[in-house]
């Protein structure tokens, strides 16, 4: 990434969009955690919220194919810079906005600076 953009956008973006858009809570899951005296059980996942800031929007129509996106599919924006602890959503994190939480089920998208990360939600 060159020099020019390192942080920059996303932090002018945070601090002069951040505020005009919907409170979000992007939940990193981790799956590291076993079950004591269960070590056979496999791994317990662990979630930690994140305070973030974004909006969320439908498909396109003519986007829904019923299997990669399905109709209640969302396309969740968040800002970067506002993601509590530089956070970075990732395919089956969770995302709360609106009063509703969505699973990640795609891998996100992300301009050069992180200045946003757009994140394919299903409820």
């Amino acid at each position: 990434m060159p020099k020019l953009l390192s942080g920059f956008i996303a932090k002018t973006l945070g601090k002069h969009l951040g505020k005009q858009v919907k409170p979000a809570t992007l939940i990193k899951i981790a799956n590291t955690a076993r079950t004591p005296g269960a070590v056979s059980g496999g791994l317990n996942p662990t979630e930690t919220a994140h305070k973030a800031r974004g909006w969320i929007e439908a498909y396109d129509a003519r986007l829904v194919d019923g299997t990669t996106i399905k109709q209640d599919d969302r396309k969740i924006a968040l800002l970067g810079a506002t993601i509590a602890g530089g956070a970075v959503p990732t395919q089956g994190d969770k995302v709360t906005i609106e009063g509703t939480t969505y699973r990640i089920i795609g891998v996100p998208e992300r301009d050069p600076d992180a200045a946003t990360y757009v994140c394919q939600g299903r409820k």
